[in-house]
Formats: structure tokens, C-alpha cells, sequence
């Protein structure tokens, strides 16, 4: 008697893994570990200038020699924008599992609309503080630490905004979404080195 063989996996024909993390999804951790690294390294160096050899005055002196202050508050707002579009972000996957396509869109546009609001933000902070990153070797390692953040930022927004433009084309489905699971991963470490940064660079 003729048997049917057993159907696995999804439109592409490729059996699911429901067990095993996707190699496409294991080679992204690798990537954000050695972005981690890289952010380790800088956070190390901007202790070393700012406790070790430099010795300097913080906050550094403005032309009048009164001391300059970070706009705390406003990156605290600005810190609350990029917080949440890692929760808008994780809404719209969760409308993707629930088979909502509309629903991701919204997800993704929101979020990008908080990621562009974070570096616009990022930008005007840096045209009104009042010193550069040629004035002491504190600021040199405060626009460093930002700014390498700010780049990681503006590529998860392009990554995100690819991820989009599939989301439109219903490149996405329940069974299949791993694209959109790496940025995920991605745009949540850039949340999460900013509440460190913001914590031990604006506050500490």
C-alpha cells in the first residue's frame, strides 16, 4: 500500500528546526559579541581618561570657566524614545506570530519613527554642548562613545527599514522570519549599550 511522505517545512521545502537556533540567527550573536567587545573596549577607555592618566576636571569648563553640564534630562527623554521602540519592535513581531502582516508594519514603522527621533535628538545635543572632540581627552572619548553609537543606531534603522520594505512585500510569515528575528536581536543590543552608556557617562 503507497504511503505519503510526510510534509516538513514551510513554502521553501526546508524542514523546521524547531530545536536548534537558526545558523543565520547564531551568526548575528557572534556579530553583536563582538560588538560588545568593541563597546567594552570604549567604555574602558573613557573610564581610564576620566578617573586614570588625565586627571581632568568633569565637567569641563566652558570660554567663562563655569562648568558645563550634560543635558541630563533630555536624554532621559531621548532614552525613553529608544526604550520604547525595542517594546514596539517586539509588539509587531508578536502581531507577525499572530499571522497580523498589518499589524508588524505598524510595529516596524513606529519604531523607526523612535529611532530617527533618538538620533535627531543625538544631533541637536551635539550642536549645543558647548565643547568638541578636540577639547580635552574627555570629550574626545564622550563624542567617540556616543557617536559609535549613534552609527550603530542609524544601520539598525536601515536594517530595520529593509526588514519593512519585506514586511510590505509579505516576505514574512509565521514559519518563516529570520531576517527580521536578527534585526531584532541587533536593535535590542544598541538599546541596551544605550541605557548603559546613558547611565555611566550622563549619571555616574
Amino acid at each position: 500500500m503507497a504511503t505519503t511522505a510526510p510534509h516538513v517545512g514551510g513554502a521553501t521545502g526546508q524542514p523546521e528546526q524547531k530545536h536548534h537556533m537558526n545558523p543565520a540567527l547564531i551568526s548575528m550573536l557572534l556579530f553583536i559579541g563582538s560588538e560588545l567587545m568593541l563597546f567594552a573596549s570604549l567604555f574602558t577607555a573613557y573610564f581610564f581618561i576620566r578617573y586614570g592618566v588625565a586627571n581632568e576636571t568633569w565637567p569641563p569648563l566652558k570660554a567663562d570657566g563655569q562648568p558645563f553640564e550634560l543635558p541630563v534630562l533630555m536624554t532621559l527623554v531621548n532614552t525613553v524614545f529608544l526604550v520604547t521602540s525595542s517594546f514596539t519592535l517586539w509588539w509587531g513581531e508578536k502581531r507577525l506570530a499572530a499571522g497580523d502582516n498589518k499589524g508588524l508594519i505598524r510595529g516596524l514603522w513606529v519604531t523607526i519613527l523612535l529611532g530617527g527621533t533618538f538620533l535627531l535628538i543625538q544631533l541637536n545635543e551635539y550642536a549645543h554642548l558647548g565643547f568638541t572632540p578636540q577639547d580635552r581627552a574627555f570629550s574626545g572619548a564622550f563624542y567617540t562613545l556616543t557617536g559609535f553609537h549613534g552609527a550603530h543606531v542609524l544601520v539598525g534603522l536601515i536594517v530595520l527599514g529593509l526588514c519593512l520594505r519585506r514586511a510590505y512585500m509579505r516576505d514574512f510569515s509565521t514559519t518563516y522570519h529570520t531576517p527580521l528575528t536578527a534585526g531584532s536581536y541587533y536593535w535590542h543590543f544598541v538599546d541596551i549599550v544605550w541605557v548603559l552608556l546613558f547611565i555611566l557617562v550622563y549619571l555616574v
